[in-house]
Parts: structure tokens; C-alpha cells; sequence
């Protein structure tokens, strides 16, 4: 029984890392309740059916797996896409966002930061040998629970932590830079992995995602700026 949870809270850990890291960089946009449960709600349950899908592609036919591989980097890549594009929209012209858009958006990240757990049911079929079939599916629903309570705890620490920062324009600005580059992260690591089948270290991705978002954000406030003086001028 002790081999049982522990083995299902590795594999929760394993699979809700990038959920935890996902919802600290982007907890100012999960400050409304409705925002908030949707996401926790979101990724535990997408944590819970996917490694199940995942389990059972492996069960019934691996071949499946590479056909499939290619269309969900696309996916995910294009969910991130959406959303920084949306995002980078909204810091080059600030404008509040209504509700039922952050919630699409919401809806599209939570999917792209979800598919690596699909690929944790390979995995999880070797390490269950010898378990009873009830266990099996059970463990599943054990690791949803633990992706639940990461991301709780992960958005909890985030807002506190912000509410004891005050925020200046240059800490605003780094503070963005971070959340887009780790949420971009994910796009890349999608496309790279599954898309184009390239393996290459997860900090290369993540420089990769760093320096292209900060390209973006900086031609954004010189256009916005350029936008100012034009305006002025008139």
C-alpha cells in the first residue's frame, strides 16, 4: 500500500511540476475566483485523463503514439501562441480584459500545459506491473488530487508574494518578461519535442523562450513609444 501512494505521488510531482510553475507566473490573471477555480479545476482534471489516455494508447497500440505526437506540439504551441499573442496585445496597449476572454485564454493554456502528462501513461504502464486493475485506476485519481493541491499552493505563494512587492514600471516589466518567457516555455518545448522531434536541454528552451519574448516586448514599447511621439506631434 506504501509503495502504492508513494509511486502515485512521484509520478503527481512529476507530472504537476510544470503546473505548479505555470500558475506562479501567470496567479495576476487568476486573481478572480471564477478565473482561479477554472484553472485548478482545469489542470487537475486534464492531469488526471490524459495520463489515463495515455496509459490506455499504450495498452491497446503504441504505434499510435508517434502518428500522434507531431499534432500535439502543434496544438500546444498553438494555444500558447494564442495566448501570448493575446497578452502582449494587451502590455503594448493597456486596456482591462473582460472576463469571458481571460477565460478562453485560460481554457487554451490550461490544454497546452497539460499534454505532456498524456506521455506520463506510457510510463506509468511499466511501473504498474503487478498492481490490482483497481489500484491502477485509483493511483490516477490520487495524482490529480496532488496536481490540485500543487497548483493551490503555487497560486496561494504567488499572490502573497506579489501583495509584498510594490511594483514599479521596471519590476512590472521583468515580472512579465518571467511569466511570458516560462509560458512560452511550453510552446517551445511542444513544438521542439513532439512537432519537429528535436531533443535539446530544457535551459536552452527556456533562453530560447526568454530572449524571444524580450525581442517582443521590446520592439512592442518602442512602437508603442514612436505611437506616443506621432500622437504628440499631431
Amino acid at each position: 500500500m506504501f509503495d502504492f501512494v508513494l509511486a502515485s505521488l512521484l509520478m503527481g510531482l512529476g507530472i504537476g511540476l510544470d503546473v505548479a510553475i505555470a500558475t506562479a507566473a501567470r496567479a495576476k490573471q487568476l486573481s478572480t475566483i471564477r478565473l482561479a477555480s477554472v484553472w485548478i479545476v482545469g489542470v487537475s482534471v486534464t492531469h488526471t485523463i490524459f495520463p489515463m489516455f495515455g496509459y490506455l494508447l499504450t495498452y491497446f497500440s503504441i504505434k499510435m503514439q508517434p502518428a500522434i505526437e507531431p499534432i500535439i506540439g502543434l496544438l500546444a504551441f498553438t494555444c500558447i501562441f494564442y495566448y501570448l499573442k493575446s497578452e502582449l496585445t494587451e502590455f503594448a496597449q493597456p486596456k482591462k480584459q473582460g472576463e469571458d476572454k481571460q477565460l478562453m485564454v485560460t481554457l487554451g493554456l490550461i490544454l497546452a500545459v497539460s499534454w505532456d502528462a498524456l506521455w506520463s501513461g506510457p510510463a506509468k504502464s511499466a511501473q504498474v506491473i503487478g498492481w490490482p486493475e483497481f489500484w491502477i485506476w485509483i493511483s490516477f485519481l490520487l495524482v490529480g488530487v496532488f496536481v490540485s493541491v500543487l497548483a493551490i499552493a503555487s497560486l496561494s505563494f504567488a499572490l502573497h508574494a506579489q501583495r509584498s512587492i510594490e511594483e514599479s514600471r521596471m519590476s512590472r516589466w521583468l515580472s512579465l518578461w518571467v511569466q511570458y518567457s516560462v509560458i512560452g516555455y511550453f510552446g517551445l518545448l511542444a513544438m521542439l519535442r513532439y512537432t519537429l522531434n528535436i531533443h535539446i536541454y530544457w535551459w536552452q528552451v527556456l533562453l530560447l523562450s526568454a530572449l524571444l519574448i524580450a525581442i517582443a516586448m521590446s520592439l512592442l514599447i518602442v512602437k508603442a513609444a514612436n505611437n506616443q511621439v506621432s500622437r504628440t506631434a499631431d
